[in-house]
Order: C-alpha cells, then structure tokens, then sequence
C-alpha cells in the first residue's frame, strides 16, 4: 500500500501545483496575451484551483490512509485505492474544464487579442546551450533490462513451475504464477515498456519546438533550458532507481527463489526518495525559472497556437514536425497527434504491457 500512498502524495503534488508551474502566457490551457497575464481574474482562479485541488488531495489521501490502515482485506483495500485516485483525477480534470472555458470566455469578452501586436521570436543560439541528457543515459537501462531477459531465459529450467509475482505489506508472497515463456519475463517486459517511454521522452526534449515571449525573452530561455535540464535528469533518476528495484526483485524471486523478496522494501523506500525528492526539486527549479512579466513595455506578444490544441490537451499540428511539445498545462511534454510517428511510438510503448495482461 507504500505504492498506492506514494502515488497519492505525488499526484497531488503536481495537480496543486500545475497553475503556477505552467509558462505564464498559458493559463487553463489558453494562450493568454503578454500584456495580460497578470490579469487580475486569472490570478484569482489559480489561486482557487489550487485551493480547491490541494484540499480534495489532502482529503484522499488521509481516506486512503485510513484504508491501508483498517482491517479490509487487500485485495478490497487496493480496488478502493485506485476509485479514489481516479475519482481525484476526474474531479481535477472536470475543474481544469471548468476554468479552461471561463478563461477562453474571458479572453474572447474582453477582446484582449484586438490591440495586441502578435510577433514571432526566435534564438538561434538556445540549441547550443541544451544541456538534456544524452540518449546514453536513457539507453543502459533498456539494455540492463534486454540483458536480464536473456539471463532468465538462460536459467529458465531452473525457474519453478509457480513462482510468486505478488506481495503484502509484510514482504509476505500473497500471489502465485503458473511458470510460461511470456510469465517468467512479464516483469521485465513492463519495466522495458516503461524504460523505452522514458528514452522517446528524454529525445523528445531535445527536439521540442521552443516557445519564447516577446516580453521577457531571456527568462522564457533559461525556462525553456531550466525545463529541458533538470526535466531529463529527473527522468532518468527515475529510469534508473525503477529499473534497479524491478530488475533486484525479479533476480531474487524467479532466478534464485527467494519469494520473501527482502530487499524489495529498502530498495521501494529509495525509489520514492527519488521520486519525491526529484519531483520537489524540479517543482522548485521550474517555479524559479519561470518568466515572471514585472514589467510590460509595449502591446507585443508571441505568437499563439491555440488553433491547433483541443481543450488545451491535445496537440495536433500537421506543419508542425516536433514529435513532442510543452503541455499547455502542467509541466512535461505530450505528443503530436499529427505526426504518424507518435501512434507508432505508442503502440511500441504499450505492446510489452498488452501482451501481459491479454496473452
């Protein structure tokens, strides 16, 4: 249940949070004109945003709390975990609606585009100061994970007919497979669906269009750089500390038996160190780099491209070759639905976890 709590904890964190992480030119999924983003309406309703989606988080995750610590049976404890996680998503994306089409509304009523100067601004140099992990680090651990599906089907007559792939809180095996060609590296096939998005993610980085401000060009740079850097570094922390602890306990419950998996536990807790602490640490950095608009000198503003967003999630641009762009909402980067690539790559990334659950 440390899983599911972690989970709860994390996911508040970033829809609390979103508002004020977001380039301050895309408020609710709305590009909003430089000379207005510190409408006073809009601070108002991502401070209430906020409010409003840090106390529903808090909320369930002292429900779940609860849960894990009653006498329910985990099986029924672990089915109402993941209804009040979604349940927290949907309340969050119905009120994420809610206020992307008062902020469209306002926008359109108060004609903020009519007397604004729309111009293009580009840095030919910002490439060059990229400082996004290279595709290297992305890449050993999809090769760790290649290696040990090789090595277990080397000791496969040596694996037992069942095995555990299932635990309780005490480290206790509550959960048995049937041994299969497929089963004995169904772990392993996940942590490589997983590694393989993260390795699209990290490129995607690099070759994402950048959006800079005519306002405040300089800080929209060392945002966009600020994103890139510590965005990548903190994926692959993830990608390696996920990757050590599926691959340890994989080796210790399938090729040496050990079904108790002992150090599943120290090695979760550092997984969650490493998730949490980074998630903090970026939330920090991004909320630094952030264009802050203190002064506004003329009527100018970048161009905007909310023609080619649905509700301001979706991206869909076929001039457009990115295979990834900044979300307008919230931090990290969401596909093309234009580009081919980006259905390919998809199902690439979900094969390996569809072929478990359905073969």
């Amino acid at each position: 249940m440390l899983i599911i709590v972690g989970i709860f904890i994390i996911v508040g964190i970033l829809e609390t949070m979103t508002p004020h992480l977001t380039r301050k030119t895309n408020v609710f999924g709305v590009s909003i004109p430089e000379p207005y983003v510190k409408h006073p309406q809009l601070q108002l309703w991502k401070k209430r945003y906020s409010q409003i989606i840090g106390g529903i988080a808090g909320l369930f995750l002292l429900g779940q709390i609860g849960f894990s610590l009653s006498p329910m049976q985990e099986e029924k404890t672990s089915l109402i975990s993941f209804i009040l996680l979604y349940v927290m998503l949907l309340l969050s994306s119905g009120l994420y609606m809610s206020y992307h089409v008062k902020t469209k509304n306002l926008k359109g009523q108060e004609q903020w585009e009519t007397n604004i100067k729309t111009v293009h601004v580009t840095d030919l140099t910002i490439r060059q100061k990229d400082e996004t992990l290279s595709p290297l680090f992305f890449s050993l651990p999809i090769i760790m994970t290649l290696a040990l599906i090789v090595f277990t089907y080397m000791n496969y007559d040596t694996i037992p007919a069942i095995f555990a792939t299932h635990w309780n809180g005490a480290g206790e095996a509550d959960g048995w497979t049937e041994k299969t060609r497929l089963s004995v590296i169904s772990m392993p096939l996940i942590l490589l669906a997983i590694q393989i998005s993260f390795f699209i993610m990290g490129q995607g980085m690099k070759s994402a269009k950048i959006q800079l401000s005519a306002q405040a060009r300089e800080a929209s740079v060392h945002r966009e750089l600020t994103q890139r850097k510590y965005g990548s570094w903190y994926l692959a922390a993830i990608n390696f500390s996920m990757t050590i602890l599926f691959i340890a306990l994989h080796y210790t419950t399938v090729i040496l038996h050990d079904q108790t998996a002992p150090y599943f536990f120290p090695l979760f807790l550092v997984f969650n160190i490493v998730t949490l602490g980074g998630l903090l640490v970026l939330i920090w950095k991004l909320s630094k780099s952030n264009e802050r608009f203190d002064e506004v000198h003329t009527n100018e503003t970048a161009a905007a491209d909310d023609q080619y967003w649905k509700w301001g999630i979706f991206y869909c641009n076929k001039n457009d070759p990115s295979l990834l762009v900044p979300k307008k909402f919230g931090i990290g980067w969401t596909v093309n639905f234009a580009n081919k690539w980006s259905y390919i790559i998809i199902g690439i990334t979900l094969l390996p976890i569809l072929l478990v659950i359905f073969i």
